[in-house]
This record gives structure tokens, sequence and C-alpha cells, in this order.
């Protein structure tokens, strides 16, 4: 007796073959049944890895160095999702367009690798690069960007806030020998002479110091520029995070420099 089977064009091809030989092992004599459905068992197992293997085949990857086995997620023929790439080097993570994007990990043909974060196929935020060695490995752990290593912070300082009259604040690191932050505060008419009095113009100053994050151990003081103030903060641990008070609650600014070393900051007021 023949059997005809009709399956919907939607199936995929192991689906087709799985519904085919189901339907015809069901008009085989039972006692056959048993040893038939074990071979079908097998038989869609293999149907199905074919299957993958198939897919795997046409989702590109766009780096060269990876160019040869993906599994993982595909979109449009490229790697999109989370996959592992596989060729000269290896990659395992996140992929966007074909190439690593978001989070994974990549190992050179050397034995060195990156785990990270990754952007359009460049190394791009936080992650560990470990680099062998053959005396010792070497470890640098910090922010990446655009594939250049930008430091252990992403941004080395940062001001938190400040009040209106303070215009401008900039910070320079100097070197890497000293940890020190030195802060000059400029007025635009602080120590001028006066048009009305003929005095001078008092400068303004830093009065209160709010330690946040950090400490110092000495603070000098140099008010021997004509339009500033100099504070020096020695031996400094960093991060050092602290409110500034300018003339007794007139302004203040909040500043946090993360990455020890010397630092220069000169901040300017508008009065």
């Amino acid at each position: 007796m023949g059997v005809f089977v009709l399956v919907p064009a939607k199936y995929t091809y192991p689906a087709v073959l799985n519904v085919s030989l189901t339907l015809v092992i069901h008009f085989l004599p039972i006692k056959t049944q048993y040893m038939q459905y074990r071979f079908l068992s097998m038989f869609t197992i293999a149907a199905l890895l074919v299957g993958t293997a198939v897919k795997a085949q046409d989702c590109a990857v766009s780096v060269p160095a990876l160019s040869g086995k993906y599994q993982g997620d595909c979109k449009n023929g490229k790697a999109d999702g989370n996959g592992k790439a596989t060729g000269e080097d290896v990659y395992e993570g996140a992929f966007k367009s074909g190439v690593p994007d978001g989070k994974g990990k990549y190992t050179w043909k050397n034995g060195d690798y990156y785990d990270g974060e990754w952007f359009k196929g460049l190394k791009n935020g936080a992650g560990i690069m470990r680099y062998k060695l053959t005396a010792k490995d070497s470890i640098v752990t910090g922010f990446w960007k655009k594939d250049k290593y930008i430091g252990l912070y992403e941004k080395p300082y940062m001001v938190y806030k400040n009040t209106i009259h303070v215009t401008e604040i900039s910070c320079k690191k100097v070197n890497n020998s000293l940890n020190q932050v030195e802060i000059f505060l400029t007025s635009e008419s602080g120590g001028s002479i006066s048009s009305l009095t003929q005095d001078p113009v008092p400068k303004p100053q830093i009065t209160d110091f709010q330690i946040i994050n950090g400490n110092y151990l000495k603070k000098e003081v140099n008010d021997s520029y004509p339009r500033k103030i100099g504070y020096l903060f020695q031996e400094v641990v960093f991060p050092f995070r602290m409110i500034y008070t300018i003339d007794y609650g007139k302004d203040m600014f909040e500043l946090e420099i993360s990455e020890a070393g010397k630092w220069t900051v000169n901040v300017r007021t508008s009065y």
C-alpha cells in the first residue's frame, strides 16, 4: 500500500523528513515499529545538526581573523546576537552586523585576550586585557575608546556641581610621580584696584574643604600671585573628591580626581 504525505510549505527540511517518516512508520507492522522509531530519532537529530551547520555557514562574520566557523544568532545573513566565531582567532560574545558589539571575549592566536565591552568591532568601554608573557602574564584593567586604552577610569576627573559664579573648572595631569593636587582660584577683578576707592579688590578664597572620598596629608596656601590664590594638597589618596566652599558660602564647586599623580586645577569666578 502506498502512502502519500502532504507537508505544508512552512516546514523546514528536517521537519519534512520527520513528518514523512512518522506517517510511513505508522502503517508498518507493530513488531517492526520499535526499531523504526529508534532509527527515526537518530535520523531527526542528524538532520537537525545538518540544518544547524548550514545555518552557521550562511551567517557571515566580517572580521577576517574570525572567518571560519560560526555558531550563534544571525540576522540578514550576518552574525547578530550571541555567538562564537572561530578562525585564526576566537571570539565569543555579542555580535551586531557581523562584528563584535557588546560584551565578549576575544582571544588571539598567541594566547592574548581581551574580555570586555566592544563597539562596531573595536574595544570600547570597560575591560581586561591579558598579555601572555614567558615569565609572567601582564594584565591591564580599565577603559578603552576606539580600540585604544585610555586609563584605569573612563573619566580621570569629574565636576559634580558648581554655582553660577564659578565659570570655569579645568584639570590637567602633570605627571605620575607625585600624588598632589594644586588648585588655582582666579577671579575677574580680585587683586585689581577699585576705580571707586582706589583700594585693592579682595581676591576670592576657598574658605572650607569637605572631603567626600580619599584624603590628603598636608595643605599649603600661596597668596603671592597678583590675581589668584594657590592651594596645594600633598600626599593625596585617590580617588580624591571634595567640596570647596568659596568666600564662606558665596560659591562652591565639587570635584573628584580619580587617577593618581600630580594635577593642576584652574578655577575661575566671574567676579
